[in-house]
């Protein structure tokens, strides 16, 4: 199997991480200017992205699958929740991680890498199986995922505008679009989907500027990001594929499933951490590892989720 194209989405990666690294590094961009970008990422972009990403034809091919898939990643964000918790409470973490960690090893980046893998082994419908993923991605994001990081450890209290935000009203604008069949009218379309193509490089660029904070050689001596990355990246994956192998759960929901479990660090973590006053340097690195190691670990779980039945 070709998988040249993961590596070929790892390298863009990290080559506009590189331009946020030399921005921040260089004065070009300030602590300012990068909260500033975080602020429009999460209540403009990121919002215009997932609905852009709802609007596709519903088919018989995708319900019959969607309910299945969809009750699969419910389960799969739970138990990740519950793995999460356990995780920060056996591991001596410091207080301003703990939140990043439960964060990343909830969330991976299930669209951006994961669905050129599932596309390679599943051309005929694999991003619209993978979509589904997304879907779930997105309600555990704007719901659970963004009230990680309004803590005890945090100034900001929980208010019904943090629950009911952007990305929830996106969910439920795109869910109802995409449920009835309604599409946009074209100028708002295009304007919907240009500004959900900003969401990748200007989210490379605030996780590169956070980078420029620290030392690199320091990532590796931190054991937490470390075994954080080798339980996101191995671990859990080779362990739901034992599980959904057990159960015999039919492709291409088990390998669809496991391909998007697999994926490294959300850079919506960063994001967050950012725009909420968390640990957002050592959320850079954690991204910067995790991206890293995969890719390695994803063509090695890509290989195992094809020919392990």
């Amino acid at each position: 199997m070709n998988f040249q194209i993961v590596i070929l989405q790892i390298i863009a990666l990290f080559l506009l991480i590189g331009v946020g690294y030399y921005l921040r590094k260089s004065s070009y961009l300030d602590e300012k200017e990068t909260s500033a970008i975080s602020k429009i990422l999460l209540d403009i972009i990121l919002p215009a992205r997932l609905i852009s990403s709802l609007q596709m034809d519903v088919n018989a091919k995708i319900l019959a699958n969607f309910r299945d898939l969809f009750l699969y990643w419910i389960i799969f964000y739970l138990v990740l929740i519950s793995i999460s918790y356990i995780f920060i409470k056996i591991f001596t973490i410091p207080a301003d991680k703990k939140r990043v960690i439960q964060f990343f090893l909830i969330f991976g980046n299930v669209g951006y890498m994961g669905l050129p893998v599932i596309d390679v082994i599943f051309p005929e419908n694999g991003i619209l199986f993978g979509s589904i993923g997304i879907i779930a991605f997105h309600i555990f994001l704007w719901t659970y995922g963004i009230n990680l990081f309004f803590s005890k450890n945090n100034k900001r209290s929980l208010k019904l505008r943090n629950v009911f935000n952007n990305g929830v009203i996106a969910i439920i604008f795109g869910l109802f679009l995409m449920i009835t069949g309604i599409k946009l009218f074209t100028p708002i379309k295009n304007a919907v989907d240009m500004l959900a193509g900003a969401t990748f490089p200007l989210s490379m660029l605030v996780i590169g500027s956070g980078l420029a904070q620290i030392k690199i050689s320091g990532i590796f001596k931190d054991i937490n990001i470390i075994i954080y990355s080798f339980l996101k990246l191995l671990i859990i994956p080779i362990i739901s594929l034992f599980v959904l192998n057990y159960f015999k759960t039919p492709d291409p929901i088990r390998t669809i499933l496991i391909i998007q479990i697999a994926m490294p660090a959300s850079a919506n973590g960063v994001i967050f951490a950012d725009r909420y006053d968390a640990n957002y340097v050592f959320a850079s690195e954690c991204l910067f590892l995790s991206t890293l190691m995969a890719a390695v670990t994803i063509p090695l779980i890509s290989y195992l989720s094809v020919y392990l039945h």
